[in-house]
């Protein structure tokens, strides 16, 4: 790996903890799709999974709603990490070249969604059967892509639920499909004695990249953050996807 290629990653990661400190997602699609401008996808997945389970394991436990949450929330949970496994070594697809350009088609999708003024809102009552479902179908493309975007957050925004209980419900949810990714990842053959070390080694630019995130929570409109974030990912996404042309 050249001077080059270890800069951008390690800017990568910066950049993806700041949307990570400052609205508590975007983590690995952000780092995916940066890191893809320089490696390989099945590398950017395999350095991604240790930054994504340190500090989601953070973001699952701080609060006080852990159990509530897991039982609300383990339909879905089980059904995405089951579709994920199943898919994942059924096709043996990630990291592939056309994977990466089905991460870039989640990315445009996922931002042009949230870009849009559309709020969907799932009543409680409808997520007996639509935490299942929701759980499949992300759980299918995450088995794909290595990234868990759609439909899982564009539905976990539209839920009846307080904020900072999204916020820990979504570190929850991340941290069990993350573990998933990282069991069919070994499966593939996908992790090596570098890219491993290098994965640990990201946890220090991603917790800086949290703490200037965390900042600028406090100082920049959210709305606007989040305005900026998801351009930068639609940007991301459409160079990723040219890949399918």
């Amino acid at each position: 790996m050249t001077i080059v290629q270890m800069l951008a990653i390690g800017l990568a990661f910066v950049i993806a903890g700041v949307a990570k400190g400052a609205l508590g997602m975007g983590l690995p699609p952000v780092a995916i799709g940066l890191m893809t401008f320089a490696i390989p996808l099945e590398d950017a997945l395999a350095l991604i999974v240790l930054p994504t389970i340190f500090t989601n394991i953070w973001q699952a436990i701080y609060g006080p709603g852990f159990a509530l949450l897991m039982r609300r929330f383990w339909p879905l949970t089980a059904a995405a990490v089951s579709a994920l496994l199943f898919v994942a070594v059924s096709f043996g697809h990630l990291g592939s070249p056309r994977a990466a350009a089905w991460v870039g088609i989640t990315l445009v999708v996922y931002a042009a969604l949230a870009l849009t003024a559309w709020r969907p809102k799932v009543p409680r009552g409808a997520e007996r059967w639509a935490n299942p479902l929701i759980g499949l179908s992300s759980g299918a493309v995450a088995g794909v892509t290595g990234v868990a975007a759609v439909p899982f957050l564009p539905y976990m925004q539209s839920l009846d639920i307080d904020r900072h209980d999204l916020v820990q419900a979504l570190g929850i949810q991340f941290l069990f499909i993350t573990s998933a990714l990282t069991l069919a990842l070994a499966w593939q053959g996908a992790f090596t004695l570098g890219n491993s070390i290098g994965g640990l080694a990201a946890i220090a630019p991603t917790m800086v990249g949290v703490w200037i995130g965390q900042k600028v929570r406090h100082t920049l409109s959210p709305e606007m953050f989040r305005r900026i974030f998801l351009l930068g990912m639609l940007a991301i996404g459409l160079h990723m996807a040219r890949g399918l042309l």
